[in-house]
């Protein structure tokens, strides 16, 4: 038998703090690498897709991968696509969500429901703040970016015929008056 490198008590307090503070750590790395659609993301069956990664020499690769997978059910049972590129997916959320936010039916029925909250702004307000989307999105870091999907997009089903996007009405109008400043009455 050979000599300890470490002392029984300095390995006991060690691993105590390993186990007690768990959670803590799991969040500290989860809010450092956000996931554009973590909670969001589900398959056609229902079951919620959790963010994943994995490291090949210094590249890092994310993905959505369905908890049926990660739970290992039967193959048979599964429907659609299991895994999804992180990127792809992402991508394709957010070209739909610039696509809507420059549809008519959208710009008019956000200026609608923020005429209730804000009446100071018009359609044309409303309009010219939807569009400066993409200036916006550029300028957010990936957390706050994350905050906005939270905040536009209710739930994603993947299916073998694509992407299906539920987008939250009242996150729409949320977006376009943190977007327009306030204007001060004139005196």
């Amino acid at each position: 038998m050979h000599e300890p490198i470490v002392d029984a008590e300095l390995w006991d307090a060690a691993h105590a703090v390993l186990v007690g503070n768990r959670n803590q750590r799991a969040g500290r790395t989860r809010s450092t690498e956000p996931a554009l659609l973590r909670g969001l993301i589900f398959t056609e069956t229902g079951a919620a897709m959790t963010p994943h990664h994995i490291k090949k020499g210094n590249r890092r690769y994310c993905y959505y991968v369905s908890m049926d997978v990660i739970q290992k059910r039967p193959m048979a049972e599964l429907r659609g696509p299991q895994r999804l590129p992180a990127a792809m997916v992402e991508e394709a959320i957010i070209g739909e969500i610039r696509r809507l936010l420059r549809t008519p039916e959208i710009i008019a029925g956000t200026a609608r429901a923020l005429k209730k909250e804000r009446p100071d702004l018009d359609e044309g307000t409303v309009t010219t703040s939807l569009m400066q989307f993409d200036d916006l999105w550029k300028a957010l870091f990936p957390a706050e970016q994350a905050r906005v999907v939270q905040l536009l997009v209710a739930r994603v089903t993947v299916g073998e015929d694509g992407l299906d996007i539920d987008l939250r009405r009242d996150g729409l109008g949320a977006l376009a008056s943190l977007m327009t400043p306030v204007r001060e009455n004139a005196a």
